[in-house]
């Protein structure tokens, strides 16, 4: 490496976190404030659509399944388009698109209308997080990546915390439109806010080398470490080796397939399992006899224990074993779904804290798998890694809102609901115990 140079790994380790990095991180924070936003806001007015449509609860599971199969597409041909052309312009186009799209859901008159702007909506949906998240870690340093990761994706906790906060306000004195004129306007403020303020990562700079990025490159690198301002001759290159070609292929290259499959199925089940309670516990609360305002502030509460998780374990996870973490925390999930279909019949205040605790560990226990997404792929590859983890696991929330409708429409108790779909958290601990062995005979 001649003297002169520096690469994007030395730069971001050698000093502290500086205010530019937090702010950058804190904009990842707001995309993926958006998805958990939208998700709270489905789930909870998920009653009211049914009879305001006249419609069951499984063909509403239908047509919430039809938006995931949107956020689906969108979290696998975004992420690999990010890696191509830059994450600025894809975070850009997920935003508006859903944002766009959810103020449309407000003046629906029929099925038809919520499947073909749930579908839309889902698009720009899917292509947000795994971008913010990958975006978000190119400017962490390695040894805090996966804390910030899983600190950017509490985004999605929060959001879905403030949708819950919002709606026991909004759902009884304006009706269930008024919460996705809320949802959208957000998401197009989040969107103009990110258009003004967010850089492109160093990396993806590097790698396309003009003079203007060259330029860009030595601005963003000065608010970071300001030491190199009188260094004028300095060249910026790569930390990471280049990968060529097309990105996807590289999940497969070089010892990853196994690791790539295998996470693949972990986010398939423990997408199911948190979809499952983030669609249907405000019904199934109100099947529990729960008014509208009691069934919002309890799915509020199921969001409240996910921010502090989701925090949690990314720190956890950076201080000891991943799979140690991870292992635990999904049979901490398994024995919190249990435990909220026993208590979901209980007074609002145990409602409240059993909703708490299942929150805390099934999207706490997600948002772990995305910070081991983070953290197992190079830059060249990590929004095509993220996405593609987080796009085949909406697979599992494909399946959630129509299993679940029809479990619903099947008369099945909320209890009878709740064990039988624990079992995901189980089989999400034995798929982590075999990427520990096989990471481990590498």
């Amino acid at each position: 490496m001649p003297n002169n140079s520096v690469s994007v790994k030395e730069i971001l380790d050698s000093g502290r976190f500086t205010l530019y990095q937090v702010w950058i991180c804190t904009l990842c924070f707001l995309l993926a404030f958006f998805d958990g936003f939208d998700l709270s806001l489905v789930g909870v007015a998920a009653p009211k659509i049914a009879e305001f449509l006249n419609t069951t609860s499984a063909t509403l599971g239908v047509a919430m399944s039809i938006g995931n199969i949107g956020a689906l597409i969108g979290a696998l041909v975004l992420g690999m388009l990010a890696d191509r052309f830059g994450r600025k312009h894809m975070l850009l186009v997920s935003a508006f698109t859903f944002g766009i799209f959810t103020l449309a859901i407000s003046f629906i008159q029929s099925v038809e209308q919520l499947i073909i702007f749930r579908f839309i909506a889902g698009l720009g949906l899917g292509g947000a997080v795994p971008n913010a998240l990958a975006f978000g870690s190119e400017y962490a340093p390695s040894h805090k990546r996966a804390t910030l990761a899983t600190t950017m994706y509490a985004g999605v906790a929060v959001g879905a915390t403030c949708a819950g906060l919002f709606s026991s306000f909004l759902l009884p004195k304006y009706g269930w439109q008024s919460l996705f004129l809320v949802g959208g306007i957000i998401a197009c403020v989040i969107g103009i806010i990110a258009a003004i303020s967010l850089p492109e990562p160093l990396e993806f700079l590097i790698k396309r080398g003009s003079d203007k990025d060259k330029e860009r490159m030595r601005k963003i690198v000065f608010k970071i470490r300001p030491s190199y301002a009188s260094k004028k001759d300095i060249e910026f290159i790569s930390s990471e080796k280049r990968l060529p070609g097309v990105p996807l292929k590289h999940l497969f290259n070089e010892g990853r397939t196994s690791g790539t499959v295998l996470l693949w199925i972990a986010f398939i089940l423990s997408y199911y399992l948190q979809w499952l309670i983030l669609s249907w516990t405000p019904t199934l609360l109100k099947q529990s006899g729960a008014s509208p305002q009691e069934f919002s502030l309890a799915f509020a509460c199921v969001n409240m224990g996910a921010v502090v998780s989701t925090v949690l374990v990314g720190i956890l996870m950076d201080k000891y074993s991943s799979f140690r973490i991870l292992k635990l925390s999904f049979f901490l999930a398994f024995a919190s779904v249990l435990i909220f279909g026993y208590f979901a019949s209980s007074t609002f205040i145990v409602v409240a804290v059993v909703s708490a605790i299942m929150g805390f560990f099934v999207i706490g226990s997600n948002s772990g798998l995305m910070g081991l997404a983070a953290t197992s792929y190079p830059a060249d590859i990590r929004g095509t890694g993220l996405g593609w983890a987080t796009g085949i696991g909406r697979a599992g929330s494909l399946i959630a809102p129509v299993a679940g409708g029809l479990m619903l429409t099947g008369n099945w108790s909320v209890n009878a609901i709740c064990t039988t779909n624990a079992i995901m958290a189980l089989l999400v601990i034995i798929i982590i115990f075999i990427m520990q062995k096989v990471s481990a005979g590498k």
